[in-house]
């Protein structure tokens, strides 16, 4: 085991960047971690994306259905947004449901099956 012998001074202000280093730590330990920067749409990618009409994705809007903000005189959709509500208006495709589906649609449209 080797010694090593110091001065009082100098081990002194080795602590005291000790220190420094550890107050620094505590210091940015907390934050919260960086997110990765959001995705942002416009229009035609929604569209696209949701195979809508821009007169839908109007209405959708002016429903409240998918949020957006004005940048400028252009609507943006954040990509998580358009994802949720994917999700939300999803229906399962079992044959019993594809059935009343379309039973109801011949009622609506007054066609015979």
């Amino acid at each position: 085991m080797n010694v090593i012998m110091i001065e009082s001074a100098a081990f002194q202000e080795l602590v005291g960047h000790i220190e420094k280093i550890a107050e620094h730590i505590r210091k940015y330990e907390d934050r919260q971690p960086v997110q990765p920067q959001e995705r942002w749409l416009n229009s035609k990618e929604v569209t696209a994306l949701l195979g809508i009409s821009l007169r839908t994705l109007q209405r959708y809007r002016d429903e409240g259905r998918i949020p957006f903000s004005l940048m400028g005189r252009t609507c943006r959709y954040r990509l998580t947004d358009v994802e949720r509500m994917m999700k939300e208006c999803s229906m399962s495709g079992n044959a019993e449901r594809i059935g009343e589906l379309h039973r109801q649609y011949m009622v609506r449209t007054g066609k015979k099956t």
